[in-house]
């Protein structure tokens, strides 16, 4: 199976913001930066809305993420941000496209 994409948006309740961003930065990246199917897991700050945060994953393969779905830093993650979020990420599964030039056309092309 190949690559798979996944972003995810968090959006901060009234006031939460640093709560939630240190929430991401001390428990859900660096275990997640351990797993062994994780190539990027990078957190990203809407310059718009800076109550939004967006994180970008690539994964081996649809297994790898499986697997991070089932890890107890996620787990963890989603018991503490909760509280301090608007509600319920939005999270999308993807699979690349290609288009245009082989390289620049789609994440995480050689």
């Amino acid at each position: 199976m190949s690559e798979v994409v996944v972003v995810a948006v968090i959006r901060s309740a009234d006031g939460q913001r640093d709560a939630v961003e240190q929430v991401v930065r001390d428990v859900l990246i660096p275990g997640t930066h351990r797993e062994a199917g994780c190539i990027t897991f990078a957190l990203h700050r809407d310059t718009r809305d800076p109550d939004r945060l967006v994180i970008i994953e690539r994964w081996a393969d649809g297994a790898a993420l499986a697997a991070h779905l089932e890890t107890a830093h996620l787990a963890d993650f989603r018991a503490q941000v909760g509280a301090l979020s608007a509600g319920p990420a939005d999270v999308y599964v993807l699979e690349g496209v290609a288009a245009g030039d082989a390289v620049k056309g789609m994440l995480g092309a050689s």
